[in-house]
C-alpha cells in the first residue's frame, strides 16, 4: 500500500512539476523546466508578476492556467503574444491546438520564424526568465534609450526659470 501511494505522488510531481518540452531547442526546453520549478514554488506570485510584467489583468492570466498551461507555458505565451502583437487568446487558441508540437512550432504558427531575431529574442528572455530576470520583457540593461532627455543633469538650482 505505501508502495502504490508513493509511486502515485511520484507520478503527480511529474506530472505538475517535470514537464517536458519539445521546442526543437535543448537550451529552450531547459529554461522552461527552471521555469516552472522557480514559478511552481509560489504560483500565486508568479502571476502577480506575469500581470505586472506583461501589464495584463489576472483574469487573463488565468485563462492560461485554466486550459492547462504549466508557468513556463504561460510566460512564453505572453512573449509570443507580445512578440507577434497578437491578442492572448490568439495564443492560448494555438496552444489548444498545437501544444503536443512544442513551442517552436507554436511560435512559427503564430508568425515567428525559426532562427529570426524574434525566435531568438523569445529564446533570451525564457533563459533570462529562468536565471530569475523578473523583468523579462523590459529592455536589456545595455540600452542606454536614445539620448533625447530634457533633463537638467542636475545643474538645476531647484528654483525653476528665471
Amino acid at each position: 500500500m505505501k508502495k502504490t501511494i508513493f509511486l502515485a505522488l511520484m507520478l503527480l510531481s511529474n506530472i505538475s512539476f517535470g514537464q517536458d518540452y519539445n521546442s526543437g531547442d535543448t537550451e529552450l526546453d531547459a529554461s522552461l523546466k527552471i521555469v516552472n520549478t522557480n514559478a511552481n514554488k509560489d504560483l500565486a506570485a508568479f502571476k502577480l508578476e506575469l500581470t505586472k510584467t506583461f501589464s495584463v489583468p489576472m483574469p487573463k492570466v488565468e485563462a492560461c492556467f485554466k486550459v492547462g498551461m504549466a508557468p513556463a507555458d504561460a510566460f512564453m505565451a505572453f512573449q509570443i503574444s507580445n512578440i507577434t502583437r497578437k491578442p492572448i487568446e490568439d495564443v492560448i487558441t494555438v496552444y489548444k491546438t498545437s501544444k503536443s508540437k512544442g513551442w517552436g512550432a507554436m511560435a512559427k504558427e503564430l508568425g515567428i520564424k525559426p532562427g529570426s531575431a524574434e525566435f531568438h529574442a523569445l529564446k533570451g528572455k525564457a533563459k533570462d526568465k529562468s536565471k530569475g530576470n523578473s523583468k523579462a520583457k523590459d529592455k536589456s540593461a545595455g540600452d542606454k534609450g536614445n539620448g533625447k532627455s530634457k533633463g537638467n543633469s542636475g545643474k538645476s538650482n531647484g528654483k525653476g526659470k528665471k
